[in-house]
């Protein structure tokens, strides 16, 4: 926990000082991980980190509207300019920024084809078919996760099912399983590297127009 202070300028045209005050900081940095039967047969994927400040200020409460500006001082600097999302209390809560000092990578390991099931259904011209073939591919994905920072950072990394795409395994297993999520926490060291592997099940369906079979050759002595 970092001891900061944190400066909440009026709204109003003229600039008055709300209120300087010191405050525990706290900061949350999530990526949700989510796939369609397409993004997961893809050979790269990125995956944006959000970040905000949860701030616990000292003395009384303060009531502040949402987007009041903000900024944040360390050793009596300001290093960040921000805007309120909420408070609570004497809590104050930062609005949602992309973090890009933090890089997730998500490459495609291995795909383990399964065999299609197929079946038919009609077409709109009565001598057509839609031939549809439905397969469950077995998928092994690798995330990397980057911290190009001087100080260790933590972060909450949530996978999420969809009807296309199920999870299988992970290496290392998730901290937290509430289905449809699985989530892990990462502490990735300065200027490092974490990896997660995880085993995905997806459902792969493909869908064709096609003639059928009796009016082939009808087709073909014309």
């Amino acid at each position: 926990m970092k001891k900061l202070k944190a400066n909440v300028p009026s709204r109003k045209k003229i600039k008055l000082n709300w209120f300087k005050a010191k405050a525990d900081v706290s900061i949350e940095r999530k990526v949700e991980l989510q796939y369609n039967a397409n993004s997961v047969l893809n050979n790269k994927n990125k995956w944006d980190v959000s970040v905000k400040y949860v701030l616990v200020k000292e003395g009384t409460p303060k009531e502040i509207p949402v987007n009041s500006p903000m900024t944040l001082y360390k050793e009596g600097l300001p290093f960040l300019f921000l805007s309120t999302s909420n408070s609570i209390g004497k809590k104050i809560i930062s609005e949602e920024l992309i973090d890009a000092d933090i890089i997730v990578e998500d490459n495609i390991v291995e795909i383990k084809e399964g065999e299609p099931e197929i079946s038919f259904e009609d077409a709109l011209k009565p001598e057509e078919h839609i031939e549809i073939r439905t397969r469950y591919d077995i998928i092994a994905r690798k995330i990397t996760i980057e911290n190009k920072l001087d100080n260790q950072v933590d972060l909450e990394l949530t996978f999420k099912q969809t009807k296309d795409v199920s999870f299988i395994k992970s290496i290392p297993e998730a901290n937290t399983v509430e289905e449809p999520n699985y989530q892990f926490n990462i502490t990735v060291p300065s200027e490092q590297t974490k990896k997660i592997s995880l085993e995905l099940r997806a459902k792969i369906v493909t869908r064709v127009t096609k003639i059928k079979p009796e009016f082939v050759k009808a087709y073909k002595k014309r």
